[in-house]
């Protein structure tokens, strides 16, 4: 639908911009969550991820900012 209302704009109001979703994800790699620091698991880190990917974007950018953590994770 968006396409075809697109369509009807004149070429000069329309965008053609690309936005690209940036996943910014920072703090230690753990199991579970951290209770004084923030902390990545699959729990805290699975909305923003889900979110990112439902945008209509041919790529998504992770930025991830971690000392390390558990080699399991």
């Amino acid at each position: 639908m968006k396409r075809f209302l697109n369509r009807l704009l004149p070429k000069s109001w329309r965008s053609d911009i690309v936005v690209i979703p940036v996943i910014r994800l920072h703090g230690t790699i753990l199991p579970g969550g951290g209770q004084f620091r923030p902390s990545l698991s699959l729990a805290s880190t699975a909305g923003p991820i889900e979110k990112a990917f439902s945008f209509d974007a041919p790529v998504v950018a992770i930025s991830i900012n971690s000392p390390g953590g558990s080699p399991v994770q």
